[in-house]
């Protein structure tokens, strides 16, 4: 029997319009006269969605109960016996309730291809397995509902839905997304602006991914190896090799070497876990048996000429001489060897604050490695099709690659001409500004750099540079906004707020020197950055501090992170608090 097709309707977050998508597309089928059924539809509501299901057959769901609580699942005995030509299944990544046919929706749809159906589903970014790590990052949001990435990659169409990030907020707060009450909430945590764009860029880049991945011509000869211990952090170390394996268009392996004597249930049951993580990332799992660790891959690396190799380092390790990833440097100096740091299990030698700052370094810095590789490949792409586009002007592709670069807005000024490239959707109209462009001539005048950060009228709203050629001389300027948050800074705030709320804590509060208007020592920054993060203003000290030989006013801004009760249980020492994971 031929297995129908699947098409994934893909986003990066609930309500940028993959359901509305993937019911129009049903409708267009159903007016050429193909047999189209919904099997389940997860509205939430939305006038939108409800008025564009209008018209489609919808099978009944199966009830099951469970905890007391009745509950509708995907019948899918109903929908093998109905067999339309197509079938809309949505929320792919879908965990179903117990006493379903199958423990996963994903794979409800893959029965239904099976026999002969084809398969209209959609999915946000977050719920693909391998870039769990990341968005977890990305986000500190721990997304359990996820599904394999060969899913994803050899679906047989995909269609992208995206939105500006902006106008999916002004969705939510306009209540086109969730009820009012529960969009203020969604609003304070999983959908910042920041997360968004995170979430957006993920989707973008694995959107791109799957292409190069079906266009490439498999003369690639790039063999990623992972190592596997019974150890829970072997988890991450096996999504990054499914991750570097995405990038380098090729499969790749995982290997546990299984050492003489008897395993935990514990461990056992580790290994079971890691085994059909690396089946659902599309790896291959190898089993070896043999005492020394080193030499076994060592052998198997050789043998099967691995060009990558995935290790990773625990916490109790970093004070050993010689390390396991050292004895594979020295026994395979010619591979690429990659390690990664184990940020979840601490010895208990190490004190929580240790633990605490380390985790989070090592979290960022994976991150930032990661948001740097995808700059680069962006980079890359923009020089590459620089060379084919002889329509558009090269400052104009220099802008955006300097914009790209350095993650920051860019305006190009050569003579006349002028080219500006915005980053994350920020507004250029600071470069327009008459003083912003008197700062600019004085650059290209001098040869010198100007503007804010600079000794040079340190006032401006950005920093410019000259870039000379021969003997003419263009300017490059780059915003230097810092209202927007970088990662690494929301990551630490978070993380801190998380100790606090652990402690008992309820009231974060932060005094601010605050300008009456900016000038070239003192800006409304701090303030815009407190607001980011969700404190709100709550008086002002006029004129109270003084420095730069002028009066500055202190500003009060506070945040809860906490529930006040009538009964408030007593502070949790920072020494004795036991960090959450």
């Amino acid at each position: 029997m031929q297995k129908g097709k699947l098409k994934i309707f893909f986003g990066y977050s609930a309500g940028v319009g993959k359901t509305y998508a993937m019911l129009k597309a049903a409708q267009d089928l159903k007016s050429l006269g193909i047999d189209v059924v919904i099997g389940y539809l997860e509205p939430h509501d939305r006038p939108e969605t409800l008025k564009m299901a209008e018209g489609l057959e919808r099978l009944p769901l199966k009830e099951l109960s469970h905890g007391g609580i009745l509950l509708k699942e995907f019948d899918v005995d109903a929908a093998l016996a109905r067999r339309p030509q197509l079938l809309l299944v949505d929320e792919l990544a879908h965990t179903n309730a117990a006493g379903s046919k199958n423990r996963k929706r994903y794979l409800d749809v893959e029965e239904v291809i099976n026999s002969g159906i084809d398969v209209y589903t959609t999915v946000n970014v977050q719920h693909i397995e391998g870039l769990h790590d990341t968005v977890d990052s990305a986000t500190s949001v721990d997304v359990n509902e996820r599904i394999p990435d060969e899913i994803f990659d050899y679906a047989d169409e995909l269609a992208l839905i995206d939105i500006e990030p902006t106008d999916l907020i002004e969705r939510m707060k306009e209540g086109k997304i969730y009820k009012k009450n529960r969009a203020a909430l969604a609003l304070e945590n999983f959908f910042s602006a920041d997360n968004l764009s995170a979430l957006r860029e993920l989707s973008l880049r694995r959107t791109a991914d799957r292409i190069e991945k079906q266009t490439n011509n498999g003369r690639l000869k790039t063999k990623v190896l992972v190592l596997v211990s019974p150890s829970p952090s072997s988890a991450k170390n096996i999504r990054v090799a499914a991750r570097m394996a995405e990038a380098y268009h090729c499969r790749y392996s995982a290997m546990y070497v299984e050492k003489s004597g008897t395993l935990s249930d514990e461990a056992a049951a580790n290994i079971k876990k890691h085994m059909n993580l690396v089946r659902d990332t599309g790896g291959n799992m190898i089993v070896k048996y043999g005492d020394d660790v080193v030499e076994t891959v060592a052998d198997y690396v050789k043998l099967a000429g691995v060009t990558n190799l995935i290790v990773g380092k625990t916490w109790q390790s970093v004070g050993k001489k010689v390390g396991l990833e050292d004895k594979f440097i020295a026994a395979l100096p010619e591979i690429e060897l990659l390690i990664v740091p184990d940020n979840g299990h601490f010895s208990s030698g190490v004190s929580p604050a240790k633990a605490f700052f380390g985790k989070l370094f090592h979290r960022n810095k994976l991150l930032q490695r990661y948001k740097a590789a995808n700059r680069i490949f962006d980079i890359a792409d923009l020089i590459a099709q620089a060379a084919l586009e002889k329509d558009r002007p090269k400052g104009a592709i220099l802008a955006e690659v300097l914009a790209r670069a350095f993650g920051r807005s860019c305006i190009l000024l050569k003579g006349r001409e002028r080219h500006a490239s915005s980053w994350a959707g920020e507004s250029l109209g600071p470069f327009d500004e008459e003083n912003e462009r008197a700062v600019a001539e004085w650059c290209r005048k001098n040869g010198k750099p100007a503007g804010k950060g600079t000794d040079t009228l340190r006032g401006a709203r950005a920093v410019y540079f000259p870039l000379v050629s021969g003997e003419e001389t263009a300017v490059a300027g780059f915003s230097c906004s810092v209202s927007k948050m970088s990662v690494t800074d929301r990551l630490v705030f978070r993380q801190l707020e998380n100790i606090l709320k652990q402690q008992g804590i309820l009231n974060v509060n932060a005094c601010i020197a605050y300008p009456q208007a900016e000038d070239e020592y003192l800006t409304k920054d701090s303030v815009l950055f407190h607001e980011k993060l969700g404190y709100t203003m709550v008086g002002t000290f006029h004129q109270c501090g003084y420095k730069f030989h002028r009066w500055y006013d202190m500003v009060w801004m506070e945040k809860f992170i906490g529930e006040h009760r009538e009964n408030q249980p007593d502070i949790i020492p920072f020494p004795k608090l036991k960090l959450e994971k």
